[in-house]
């Protein structure tokens, strides 16, 4: 089993411990403790590229995971929180009424705020929620950093960041959701021209993972919110204020995987991904890292 020490704070209990590693091992990986620094790379229409205009960039970085630590159980814990304190100081509803009284329209506005009953409950429920987030089997923190001036390779920079929280569900299979977001711009040639494409991501990732023999397979969507803030005519070119080409692309990605666990100390993973189902463009993505 991999430990995660984490500036002295206590690692969230679980009910079973995970068995002990073999050579290549996926179960490790899905439910052992570790942080894990390591590269990834991707080619082909991965999220990163513009399917319309099919342009492909090549994708370096760095990638930092904690699995099964407490980053994301604490993000997340601290969004529940603060959503939790807004909604108890806002209204709980505003009612407008307008009539006409004499010679003038007159306007309304009733607002009816919780009470300290209400408040106390949604407390409670907020208390219960966050709870159970270091209760939960698994959580997983993911930051990926890409940079064409300090790596020297690939075509893209920026980061993306997901958090992820969950359980098991039927048949022994894990389910996580959370939060993400990320922006990413490459810079990619055609027909000798280099054109910026820009990637935003906002949104919920959803993760089903199993272990399978030696490994641990995953399929993963993630449900981009910026996906619809898009126009057609932004996916298109354009030129931008510096005389260059550019398109935004913004897709809900699906990917599956497959990792594991090597000589107890190496992770690795490869996968593939594409924007769209009904007419997929395949994208490919590998990542290999070291575990402590």
């Amino acid at each position: 089993m991999i430990l995660a020490v984490t500036s002295g704070l206590a690692s969230p209990a679980f009910a079973e411990e995970p068995p002990s590693a073999k050579i290549v091992d996926g179960r490790q990986l899905q439910e052992g403790f570790g942080i894990e620094v390591g590269a990834i790379f991707a080619e082909g229409h991965s999220e990163f590229a513009s399917n319309n205009l099919d342009l492909s960039p090549s994708v370096r970085g760095l990638v930092i995971r904690d699995r099964n630590g407490i980053s994301s159980r604490m993000v997340i814990g601290l969004v529940l929180a603060i959503a939790s304190a807004v909604a108890q100081s806002g209204p709980k509803s505003v009612k407008t009424e307008s009539y006409t009284s004499g010679n003038y329209r007159v306007t309304k506005t009733t607002t009816t705020y919780y009470s300290e009953a209400e408040k106390a409950q949604m407390r409670e429920n907020s208390s219960a929620a966050i709870g159970g987030l270091f209760s939960a089997k698994f959580s997983d923190f993911e930051l990926y950093l890409f940079s064409r001036d300090r790596f020297k390779q690939g075509d893209s920079s920026g980061y993306k960041v997901n958090f992820y929280v969950g359980d098991t569900a039927s048949y022994g299979i894990g389910f996580e959701t959370g939060f993400g977001f990320g922006r990413v711009n490459s810079i990619v040639e055609q027909d000798g021209m280099p054109v910026k494409i820009h990637y935003k991501y906002f949104g919920m990732p959803l993760r089903l993972s199993g272990v399978i023999g030696p490994v641990r397979a995953a399929f993963i969507y993630e449900w981009n919110w910026l996906r619809y803030g898009i126009e057609n005519t932004d996916r298109q070119l354009r030129t931008e204020m510096d005389g260059t080409l550019a398109t935004t692309t913004s897709s809900h990605p699906w990917k599956l995987d497959i990792s594991a666990i090597v000589a107890k100390r190496f992770s690795v993973m490869g996968g593939v991904t594409t924007q769209l189902i009904k007419a997929p463009k395949p994208g490919f993505y590998a990542s290999i890292g070291f575990v402590f």
